[in-house]
This record gives C-alpha cells, sequence and structure tokens, in this order.
C-alpha cells in the first residue's frame, strides 16, 4: 500500500493506491454546511408524528432533521426543545442533514454514547473473542451508556480498553458541560490527517507514505516509520498520475482491459451501474462470455463505490442469460467484495434477467456532488431542447407578438435556429434577426416596438 498526499494548498488530499491503482480517495475540504459528526445544540421547531421525525434549528438556514428514536428518553419532546445533537449525515441540494440525538465520542478502541443503553461488537472480531469482550466490558457501562468495541480491541489489553472507556465518558461529560453555555454549535469535527491514518485499517508499518507539505511530513514521521517527503516540481498528484484518475471518476464510462466496460450514473433516487460487453471477445457459449463479463466487473464495481463515495440505493444491470448455478456464483463474489468495504454494503438479491440491488450506508457527499454542480445549461437533466422543438415554440410566440401589429421585432437567435425557421416555417412578419453565440440552440425575441 502507498499513501500520496496533496497538502500544499487548502484543499487536502489523500489518495490510496495498490499496485499503482487508485483505491481509495480522501478530499478535505474547509466547511461552512454541517458535516458528519459536527455536535450542536439544536431547538426542535416542529415534530411530525406522521413520519416519526422531528426539524430541528442547528443555526443553519435550513433545518435539519432527526428521527424520534434517535432522540434520547431523558428528553421529554415538545416544540423549543433544546437538546444536543450530532449530524448522522451530511445535507444536499435535495435532503436536510440527518441528526442522531445519541451522542458519538470515539477513542481508541471504543466509540462511545450516551442516552440509550448498548453494548455492540464489530464483527471483524472473531465469535470466540466475541464472548470474552462482552463478559469484561459489560460491568464497566453505566446506566444509558453505549459502547461500540472496534476491532483494534481484541489486540489489547483489558486494561487499556478500560482506560479508553474512562477517557471518552471524561470527553461527554465535557460536551455536556459546554451544551449548558452554547447557542449553536459545541464541537466541529476536526479532520487530521494523522489520526485518520491512524484509524485506518489499510495502513499498516509496511505503507509507504510520501506527502508534500513539511509540517505534515514531520507529523507523520513522528507517528509512521516510513514517511518521505515529495520535492520534485510540479504536483505530486500529477507526478503519479492521479489527476488524471480522479477525472476519469467523474466521467459516466469505465474501461476495462478486457475490453468490456461498466456506465454509472446517479438519479435523484438511485445510481444505476449497467455492464457493457464492450469490446470484450470470447470462443465461449454465450452464457459463458455473459457470466466471464460479469465477474470480471464485480471488482471494479466495488472499487468505483468506494472511490466514487456511492452510497443509498444501488442497481446494477448485469449482462443476462445465465445459469442459475452462474448466478449464486456471481452473487457470492458480489458478497465477497462488498466484506472488504469498509462502509457497510448489503446484497439485497440477484433476479434471474441480472439485475441486482445493492445498498451502501451513507455518511457523506458522494464526489460528484462534492467536486461538481449542476449545468446551469441544462439545468442538471443532460438535455436541452432540439431546434425543432425551438422553431415551433418560436412560431406560435412570434404569432402572438405579430397580432397586436408591432412596427418592429428583433429576435437574437442561434444560426441553426434561425436557419431550420425560415427553411420549414411559412411566416409573414418581418423580422430584425441577430445572431447569437451560443453553443446550444437558442432563440429570444429581444425587441418590441409598437
Amino acid at each position: 500500500m502507498r499513501i500520496i498526499i496533496n497538502a500544499m494548498g487548502k484543499e487536502k488530499r489523500v489518495a490510496f493506491l495498490e499496485e499503482k491503482v487508485l483505491v481509495g480517495l480522501d478530499i478535505i475540504r474547509p466547511a461552512t454546511e454541517p458535516q458528519v459528526s459536527d455536535i450542536y445544540l439544536g431547538t426542535v421547531t416542529k415534530i411530525n408524528q406522521k413520519i416519526n421525525a422531528a426539524f430541528v434549528n442547528i443555526g443553519h438556514k435550513e433545518n435539519a432533521f432527526i428521527h424520534l428514536q434517535d432522540i434520547p428518553e431523558s428528553y421529554r419532546l415538545h416544540e423549543g426543545l433544546k437538546l444536543m445533537v450530532q449530524v448522522k449525515r451530511e445535507g444536499n441540494a435535495t435532503k436536510a442533514p440527518l441528526l442522531t440525538g445519541m451522542i458519538e465520542v470515539s477513542c481508541g478502541s471504543v466509540v462511545y454514547s450516551y442516552g440509550k443503553a448498548f453494548l455492540a461488537i464489530s464483527k471483524k472480531i472473531k465469535e470466540v473473542d466475541k464472548g470474552l469482550l462482552q463478559q469484561l466490558v459489560s460491568p464497566l457501562l453505566r446506566e444509558n451508556e453505549g459502547l461500540i468495541l472496534r476491532s483494534i480491541a481484541a489486540d489489547i489489553s483489558s486494561a487499556e480498553i478500560e482506560e479508553d472507556i474512562v477517557q471518552a465518558r471524561r470527553e461527554m461529560e465535557e460536551l455536556m458541560a459546554r451544551a449548558k453555555g452554547s447557542n449553536r454549535k459545541i464541537q466541529e469535527a476536526m479532520v487530521s490527517i494523522p489520526i485518520m491514518l491512524q484509524s485506518n485499517a489499510l495502513v499498516t508499518n509496511e505503507t509507504e507514505i510520501i506527502c508534500d507539505d513539511a509540517g505534515l511530513y514531520r507529523d507523520l514521521q513522528a507517528q509512521f516509520p516510513n514517511v518521505s517527503l515529495f520535492r520534485e516540481k510540479g504536483g505530486i498528484f500529477s507526478a503519479y498520475n492521479l489527476e488524471v484518475a480522479i477525472n476519469r471518476l467523474l466521467r459516466p464510462t469505465v474501461f476495462l482491459k478486457n475490453g468490456a466496460s461498466i456506465v454509472i450514473e446517479k438519479t435523484e433516487a438511485m445510481w444505476v451501474i449497467d455492464v457493457n460487453s464492450g469490446n470484450y471477445k470470447s470462443k465461449k457459449e454465450v452464457d459463458e462470455v455473459a457470466f466471464d463479463i460479469n465477474l470480471a466487473v464485480v471488482e471494479e464495481i466495488g472499487r468505483q463505490m468506494k472511490l466514487r463515495n456511492m452510497s443509498g440505493f444501488i442497481l446494477v444491470d448485469f449482462i443476462g442469460g445465465m445459469s442459475r448455478v452462474q448466478l449464486d456464483r456471481l452473487q457470492e463474489r458480489v458478497q465477497e467484495v462488498a466484506s472488504l468495504d469498509t462502509t457497510t454494503v448489503r446484497v439485497e438479491g440477484l433476479s434471474e434477467n441480472g439485475l441486482m440491488q445493492l445498498t451502501r450506508r451513507k455518511r457523506q457527499k458522494s464526489l460528484i456532488e462534492e467536486m461538481q454542480c449542476a449545468c446551469p445549461t441544462c439545468e442538471g437533466s443532460g438535455y436541452v431542447s432540439s431546434v425543432q422543438t425551438l422553431i415551433y415554440q418560436m412560431e406560435r410566440e412570434l404569432r402572438g407578438v405579430f397580432a397586436s401589429e408591432p412596427s418592429y421585432v428583433a429576435v437574437t437567435v442561434t444560426m441553426d435556429v434561425m436557419d431550420a425557421f425560415l427553411d420549414e416555417i411559412s411566416f409573414d412578419g418581418d423580422i430584425d434577426w441577430m445572431i447569437a453565440d451560443e453553443v446550444r440552440p437558442f432563440y429570444r425575441i429581444s425587441q418590441v416596438e409598437h
């Protein structure tokens, strides 16, 4: 594993490479909007029992959203209630930030929360060790305390786990004390690259880390054994061909070395991944070819889901025509790849015609939402009115204008629209045409005088 860090500018970027292939990407930007793990003192503005949720004012232009079951029972719920909340999922153009009243504090081997009693243990810990850890930790928890034991808990002593719990409890008490004198934000989720790398399971003592900032280089040297400073001219991401790799992540089509391809599109409700045979060549039977292509793209689909930070409902349209045995093998392979993702991915089902449903937990914006905005020309639809549509629309509008017997009419128009209008529409009105320098087909009745 090699990690390339671009930390010279205000935006920080961390790329994870395995055998020169990009397998992970983190982009850290200064943010004005609520971020995951930010903690606020919010005010309940509206309670909607029909959807079992409430809206909370946390000091931003739009209210945030919280499920009623995520509000601790210690609160007496009513409009105007002030409660400490934590951002669980970032908002976007159409959805408000999602909050929880179960505040979490991360400390070493544990994730501690207060408000509801529970004990959860990482799925990565063996079943034999889970029983021992449960017996050890359960007596240490107080009333209304919740705890998640991370995978690292299986490799450290009981004294270290207890120390982490005590430290997390102390941090929670400090947050509660600060909430009493706060009017809005209590704690901002500070993103530290060294801390982020420490908590990443992919990072080991053998991992090579290269960064371009001298200050960060010194901080990383104190914690990791294999760190070097990038001293060459030009950008560090350009030197490792990462700028090109990131630009490819913003395109819908991904080409594989075997000639096959996948097309990834985001809609309002879901992500859609379409598997295509492309230039794939084989002398096998049709069902074998379909199975080979589908099996070959699974790993790339898993990689793209992580890199693009895809989440929510994901529909994969595999090439159809497979046998029941092949469908079962394909589903097993998808399960294997999904289990390697650090974000929870559920494989919901695979139909006989090759449609598979996945769900991936959402916490932060996707890469597209982070780096791009809707096109002002097509307003995000990907389509604009055709020349034919515009000339018929313009004919109707002009007939309405000329019904008032104007003395002068000017129309600003692109050349293709004007040519089509003059060729296809029989119109007697006297029009002063003005050519617009627009990429898309365009017209506007720009001046009418009586």
